[in-house]
């Protein structure tokens, strides 16, 4: 049971960081939009991010979302094996991705990118290198774990129903 708590907590740390960054970017873009000429500026209560701790059901509603958003963009077989070679190194080049996957340059940056919308991979601008996030590791963990246990109940379900058909 810790341990699952332990995964939810990374989980949902990680998605804390893409809610905030979102959050910032929808702010700052009310913030900058002009009024139209003879209107008076944005009133601080009426910017969204500064109403949203007064709407805990919207809060709710977002949290779902992310979090049904990264498990759905995860649960895509390729998308899950992107995570899986994120996972077992520090950092990978995407022609490492391109070779893992067998797609070209363009859908795996596509599905790159996708990870990194939605809190489960980071890209290094810098080295072009992209990394899993905690909430990726995770996932995988999870995955991982739960097909290994699965495996074994069936195999022992079958060979149970093996032995009562003798």
């Amino acid at each position: 049971m810790d341990e699952l708590l332990k995964w939810i907590d990374e989980i949902a740390n990680d998605l804390w960081h893409r809610f905030r960054a979102m959050a910032l970017v929808i702010d700052q873009a009310q913030r900058f939009v002009p009024m139209p000429q003879g209107t008076e500026s944005i009133n601080e209560e009426e910017l969204w991010l500064q109403k949203l701790p007064d709407h805990p059901d919207e809060i709710t509603e977002i949290a779902k979302d992310l979090v049904l958003r990264a498990f759905h963009t995860a649960s895509d077989s390729t998308n899950f094996l992107i995570l899986e070679k994120l996972t077992k190194e520090t950092s990978v080049a995407y022609s490492d991705l391109m070779q893992a996957t067998q797609l070209h340059l363009l859908p795996v940056s596509e599905r790159v990118n996708d990870l990194i919308q939605v809190g489960l991979a980071v890209k290094d601008v810098q080295t072009g290198q992209v990394r899993a996030t905690k909430a990726a590791q995770m996932l995988v963990e999870v995955t991982e774990s739960t097909t290994v246990e699965l495996a074994e109940i069936i195999l022992k379900k079958m060979l149970d129903l093996r032995k009562q058909e003798r």
